[in-house]
């Protein structure tokens, strides 16, 4: 049963809209789910999602990255803030999320769970940043994904310092800096992996990543597949 104070968040977050709330048990089934988290499961409603488990509703590459992020949060009791991770939604495409989980523990402090919420970010970055110096800041992240760049870099083309440039793009695009550089590098490696026949190393070279194991791990951590296995899905 869920304590009265974690049914009350489940009540307010039932119907928000792009936001999937979800909690799950330290054995990794669902115990509650909102509206959003179902849809995203590709089933009818949250009554289909309590009692499965995240390899019930999800390919296997997602559920092992999602019961792994799980076990690192139940054994550590750390709290995973704001991870930005591709989500397959039902149609097969894929969606840009922020996830934030953190343990769950009874009375006595022992774990007993996890409360995750994904905001997904619907909105292109660009289209999320009327603020012009914000926007500056954008278009030269997406122009030099490729390069080495460093958030002091995107602060200066902002004309703002590398605090406010952080403190604005959280607030404005739900990202920081350092995550949006890391949405275009990706973005750009997804349709390089679809579209043509380079060789991983190539791809990892043209979206910004100097060492191709550090591509894989990166995609892999992110995508839920290997370089390799997306290309061969898609």
């Amino acid at each position: 049963m869920l304590e009265r104070s974690l049914e009350a968040v489940t009540d307010v977050l039932a119907t928000t809209p792009h936001v999937m709330f979800c909690v799950k048990s330290v054995e990794g089934r669902y115990l509650s789910a909102n509206r959003a988290f179902a849809e995203r499961a590709g089933v009818r409603g949250a009554g289909e999602v309590v009692g499965k488990t995240a390899a019930d509703l999800f390919p296997p590459a997602l559920a092992e990255q999602y019961e792994a992020q799980d076990r690192r949060v139940i054994e550590s009791g750390e709290i995973l803030t704001n991870e930005l991770e591709l989500i397959t939604r039902p149609d097969r495409s894929f969606g840009w999320f922020l996830t934030s989980k953190a343990r769950w523990t009874d009375d006595d402090g022992n774990p007993v769970g996890v409360v995750s919420v994904s905001i997904d970010l619907r909105t292109p970055s660009d289209a999320a940043a009327p603020h012009a110096q914000l926007a500056r800041a954008v278009d030269v992240a997406r122009e030099r994904f490729r390069e080495p760049i460093a958030v002091a870099e995107l602060a200066e083309a902002a004309e703002m310092s590398t605090s406010q440039l952080e403190r604005i793009a959280r607030r404005v695009l739900g990202l920081t800096p350092k995550q949006l550089i890391m949405r275009f590098r990706l973005e750009e490696a997804l349709r390089l992996l679809a579209t043509t026949d380079l060789a991983i190393a190539e791809v990892a070279a043209a979206c910004g990543y100097y060492d191709q194991s550090a591509f894989g791990r990166h995609f892999r951590r992110v995508v839920g597949y290997s370089p390799a296995a997306y290309r061969d899905d898609h």
